[in-house]
């Protein structure tokens, strides 16, 4: 079976992220189901992301140095399979810690791969951006409330086994082809094309904001599906947590035709302070429709961010150079940044959770200091 590279893409994003909504969402309620403290789950759900860091900054472009994207898009996900089942078997922190380091250096690979074969067609003309990511969202709604209904159906002790399957459903369409294989057929530069943009000023003042606007998401990530528990019955939590992708579904749906066009400066300066709005308006919720106002603006905190990057990352930096741009996000804005921040709100949250949240708002404000950074002129960054 074969599809056109658009829709090829729209599917590896759609499976990646319906894993990504159990793992995102409903891992801190599933771990807490397992008697694990908050502040174990921080502590563990941050080493994941540590070893997160690693793995897209450095394995990630030096896999693809000898292996194509094409090619990584089939063999990854029947690693992360594997990495996924000996979760089941978790008894105690330690080991606990020890699965997540395994799964934290495998797992994270999917999501620069992804992005990168995405930004990589999309400078050939193949797909428009927005509207493939946009089957992300639609994945992670999907996801979302599968891992719901599972939940308060069967209880939150079913998560795991619904991660593993959502892994093997992202390895089993890998099966499926592109009609164009050799345009995704592409090797990266590996790790030397960090010096080419770590002398881009432009492409680290992105970078930066990008860390401190993504990984401002830390407490809710973690936390969020716990929290919302409190304040409203189990079965609406899926129903308030599904607005998020719903909102980041309909942003990167309109993103070609009405985002795009702002530029990247705008869009991450939009990004940060809907981050702060987001976190501040979720610190003093006591109902749902507080809640469900605060979900709505992940289309401003997550999405605008993302496409953002994706806009530098495809008009601004060379094809050999894109898998390298792309580990650095996901590594340090979606992991490093991420890790730091999940540990501290692990601490904070025992004590109060809307402390957590406002710690996270002013986060997101700080990223404005290098907005100055960013020119929006036509001149390519880096080549």
């Amino acid at each position: 079976m074969t599809l056109n590279v658009r829709s090829w893409v729209s599917t590896r994003f759609f499976t990646f992220f319906v894993s990504w909504a159990v793992f995102q969402s409903y891992w801190g309620l599933w771990l807490a189901n397992r008697g694990f403290s908050a502040i174990e789950i921080g502590s563990a759900v941050a080493c994941s992301l540590m070893s997160r860091a690693v793995t897209v900054a450095l394995i990630y472009p030096a896999l693809n140095r000898h292996a194509t994207l094409l090619r990584l898009s089939r063999v990854v996900p029947w690693l992360l399979t594997a990495a996924a089942v000996p979760y089941v078997f978790v008894a105690g922190f330690p080991t606990l810690v020890v699965v997540s380091v395994i799964f934290g250096l495998i797992y994270p690979i999917m999501l620069p791969l992804n992005e990168t074969l995405a930004t990589t067609a999309a400078r050939q003309g193949l797909l428009p951006y927005g509207p493939t990511r946009s089957f992300g969202s639609a994945g992670f709604m999907a996801g979302t409330l599968a891992a719901g209904w599972f939940t308060s159906t069967l209880g939150a002790g079913v998560l795991v086994y619904v991660l593993i399957g959502a892994c093997l459903l992202m390895a089993l369409a890998g099966f499926v082809q592109p009609t164009a294989p050799d345009a995704l057929a592409i090797r990266g530069s590996g790790t030397h094309g960090f010096a080419a943009l770590a002398r881009d000023r432009v492409f680290l003042a992105c970078l930066l904001i990008a860390m401190l606007v993504q990984g401002s998401h830390a407490a809710y990530y973690s936390f969020g599906a716990i929290r919302f528990s409190e304040i409203v019955t189990p079965a609406a939590v899926p129903f308030l947590l599904v607005l998020a992708p719903l909102s980041e579904f309909a942003l990167f749906t309109l993103a070609r035709a009405r985002f795009e066009g702002l530029g990247y400066r705008a869009l991450f300066a939009i990004g940060a302070i809907a981050a702060a709005l987001r976190w501040a308006t979720l610190a003093v919720a006591g109902n749902w429709e507080v809640l469900a106002a605060s979900q709505l603006l992940h289309a401003g905190s997550y999405a605008t961010t993302q496409i953002a990057f994706a806009i530098y990352v495809r008009d601004r930096v060379d094809l050999d150079l894109q898998a390298a741009a792309q580990g650095l996000y996901a590594s340090l804005a979606m992991g490093l940044a991420t890790a730091a921040l999940t540990w501290v709100a692990g601490f904070q949250i025992d004590a109060s959770f809307a402390v957590a949240l406002l710690t996270m708002a002013g986060v997101s404000l700080v990223s404005l200091v290098f907005l100055p950074w960013i020119r929006t002129d036509k001149r390519r960054a880096v080549s």
